[in-house]
């Protein structure tokens, strides 16, 4: 019995990560894509005419050394000197998805 309901709980939030990954797609797409790119390597349509370019998730570089709370804070105040804008309006959790899709661009994880 009590494998049976380890298994369970496993099941159950494997789903609940796969859900919050999809809404992290979503709140990419609507807040991040059009200069990020549907890759997630900087090469969105509104990246060119912008200097410097957006960061490109999907080089290693770009994820050495940084954590969760890296990420969700450069989301959150924007980042001066670039055209990355805040985005203070995310709730925590939307915060959280967004921050766990981005990390599927990265090909060492």
């Amino acid at each position: 019995m009590p494998r049976i309901l380890t298994l369970f709980a496993l099941l159950i939030s494997g789903s609940a990560l796969a859900a919050d990954t999809e809404r992290g797609k979503q709140v990419y797409t609507a807040n991040c894509m059009a200069c990020h790119g549907t890759q997630g390597n900087g090469q969105g349509p509104a990246a060119m005419a912008l200097t410097p370019k957006p960061s490109d998730f999907t080089q290693a570089a770009f994820w050495d050394g940084r954590s969760d709370e890296a990420l969700a804070n450069s989301v959150k105040t924007g980042k001066p000197g670039t055209s990355m804008a805040p985005f203070p309006q995310l709730t925590e959790k939307d915060m959280a998805s967004l921050v766990d899709y981005l990390k599927t661009f990265n090909s060492e994880s």
